[in-house]
């Protein structure tokens, strides 16, 4: 099955909120509340965003924690490596490509093409792209749509 991660999966969920509370900061434990997600999860979550620079975290009276860019600017390819690396469907697909039969498989030159088109749609789609879709729309994000038209075969 291919899927994403559950701390990937929790990462958008919390940037999703942080994006819809911005530019107001919340406390870890208000991030939790409005997840629904149990507190050292959020806590592990949001260790991984701030790394990547996709959170901001000040401390204080004031403190707390907030998108570091606008919902817009923050593609669901960014949410996700933050948490899981780089993106790659399959071993051919990643940096290390560690494949045993790569040298004899006849389909590792093509999944590269194939994960290239999946990491375009994550990069394309933003966390201001999930309000655009899903409840009243085709539960299609914007950069698929065309994507997804019917194709007339000759």
């Amino acid at each position: 099955m291919l899927k994403v991660g559950r701390l990937a999966d929790y990462a958008v969920l919390i940037l999703h909120h942080l994006g819809r509370m911005r530019p107001a900061r919340l406390a870890m434990d208000s991030i939790a509340e409005v997840t629904h997600l149990p507190l050292p999860t959020v806590r592990k979550v949001m260790k991984y965003l701030v790394d990547a620079d996709l959170v901001i975290s000040k401390r204080g009276p004031n403190g707390g924690y907030q998108l570091a860019r606008p919902p817009a600017q923050v593609s669901l390819a960014e949410a996700i490596a933050a948490v899981e690396g780089p993106l790659a469907l399959t071993e051919c697909c990643s940096a290390q490509g560690n494949c045993e039969i790569h040298d004899r498989c006849d389909l590792a030159d093509r999944w590269p093409g194939v994960n290239a088109i999946v990491v375009k749609v994550l990069e394309r789609t933003s966390l201001a792209d999930l309000d655009r879709f899903g409840r009243h729309e085709p539960h299609v994000p914007p950069p698929l749509r065309e994507l997804m038209a019917p194709v007339r075969h000759l």
